[in-house]
């Protein structure tokens, strides 16, 4: 037995309403629901379904809602730093070269902003490249480049944790002290395009520092991930993130 269902076209315009209201994405349902009826509607004021159609229109609208929502776009997470290891007399365009090539790379946390080392920090620390958390600027990472230190292979015992940290220490003094009072410290390394890496996490009461450290052609590159010990497990990820895609460019 055919069901009849008379649909004005005040009736058909506060359905659709109501569809697109409750799930956006019905409005392909809606779409055949309005053409079915304006193509019968010129033909009669009155618009007869059957039991299969009408059951096949509702079961079409209830699969339309029930679809899942699309996944998070992960493009945008990180930003790209690139560093050039200059040396401190043509750091800031003074003399040397300032369209040379990027010497290493890393990814940060697109929030966060990147800061340019002082003049002084670079003569004086090394400090080369520095990207900070503007939430809390106690979280950042660093790189620190050092000349004449690796050509002998002796300034820097790469393999003595306590040892290769140190000669970074004044360019984060909380570093030294994280050294001396860590609850844990791990050591590790790794070949990457050619070079060794030193990975080092240490963890103290008051900072979680990640380092990876490497030499190439008689120069020592270390990047630093420094936080706030309390905020390191939420961030973890995001932390590692950045020491694991520290890498040299050639």
């Amino acid at each position: 037995m055919a069901l009849t269902c008379k649909l004005n076209s005040t009736q058909v315009s506060a359905a659709r309403s109501h569809a697109l209201a409750v799930c956006p994405r019905s409005r392909v349902a809606v779409q055949a629901v309005r053409a079915s009826a304006q193509s019968h509607s010129e033909a009669s004021s009155a618009l007869p379904l059957g039991r299969r159609e009408l059951l096949g229109l509702a079961a079409g609208i209830a699969a339309s809602s029930a679809l899942p929502a699309l996944p998070v776009n992960a493009e945008g997470e990180y930003a790209t730093f690139l560093g050039y290891a200059t040396p401190p007399t043509s750091y800031g365009g003074y003399g040397g070269n300032a369209k040379e090539a990027p010497r290493y790379t890393f990814e940060y946390p697109a929030g966060w902003k990147e800061e340019i080392p002082s003049k002084v920090e670079k003569g004086t620390q090394g400090v080369d490249g520095r990207v900070v958390n503007p939430r809390g600027k106690d979280q950042r990472a660093f790189v620190v480049t050092l000349t004449r230190a690796g050509e002998d292979n002796k300034s820097f015992r790469l393999t003595d944790l306590d040892s290769t940290l140190s000669g970074f220490a004044g360019a984060d003094y909380d570093l030294q002290d994280a050294l001396s009072s860590a609850t844990n410290r791990t050591t590790s390394s790794r070949e990457l395009n050619g070079a060794t890496f030193y990975d080092y996490d240490i963890e103290s009461p008051e900072y979680h520092y990640l380092c990876a450290i490497t030499v190439s052609n008689g120069k020592v590159f270390s990047l630093f991930v420094r936080s706030p010990s309390k905020s390191f497990p939420a961030n973890e990820t995001k932390l590692r993130h950045i020491v694991e895609t520290f890498r040299l460019l050639y």
